[in-house]
């Protein structure tokens, strides 16, 4: 989706859902053709995740076309 403004969606820290509504963690910045992603928590964990993997955003929230237990495979 390379048509979404990710400059503001970033400096905003949108929450950033898997394709099952699990929450994911705030989109915190843009490199190259993919999204950074934290998820705070009990665990603080980083993805790296490819812009393709994004299905839609609403304006208040970024969704993936992906379920939650695929997100470890973005982990870095």
């Amino acid at each position: 989706m390379n048509s979404l403004d990710w400059h503001e969606i970033t400096k905003a820290k949108k929450m950033v859902r898997a394709s099952d509504a699990s929450l994911c963690g705030n989109a915190i910045a843009e490199y190259r053709d993919n999204i950074v992603i934290i998820e705070h928590g009990a665990k603080f964990r980083e993805y790296i995740v490819p812009k393709s993997k994004v299905e839609r955003y609403d304006g208040r929230d970024v969704y993936l076309n992906i379920p939650r237990s695929m997100l470890s495979a973005f982990d870095f």
